[in-house]
């Protein structure tokens, strides 16, 4: 199950939300009650262009942005943690129940 979280709080807590992330937790981001990314873990297998976690903290607007259009592999320390994407089509805030 998703768990919704706004920009605001990801761009003040990058870091935890990074970790619980890795750790198999997802969050979708909305932006004023819209959903615009999802930060979920990474599955084996999957190839994006990766990101340094702290690229996403320095440049928040610019990063959101690009993973609005397509997955960014966030890495933490050269390991591959966690990855920020577009929302799948069809995703609706009701469907987390």
């Amino acid at each position: 199950m998703e768990q919704v979280i706004n920009s605001a709080n990801l761009r003040r807590h990058p870091g935890e939300c990074i970790a619980r992330a890795s750790k198999g937790e997802t969050f979708v981001v909305l932006r004023y009650g819209r959903a615009i990314a999802m930060l979920r873990p990474r599955s084996s297998g999957e190839a994006y262009e990766p990101l340094r976690a702290t690229d996403l903290w320095r440049d928040f607007p610019r990063v959101l942005a690009r993973a609005r259009r397509e997955a960014v592999l966030i890495t933490w320390y050269s390991e591959a943690v966690a990855v920020l994407g577009p929302v799948p089509k069809g995703w609706r805030r009701g469907d987390e129940s």
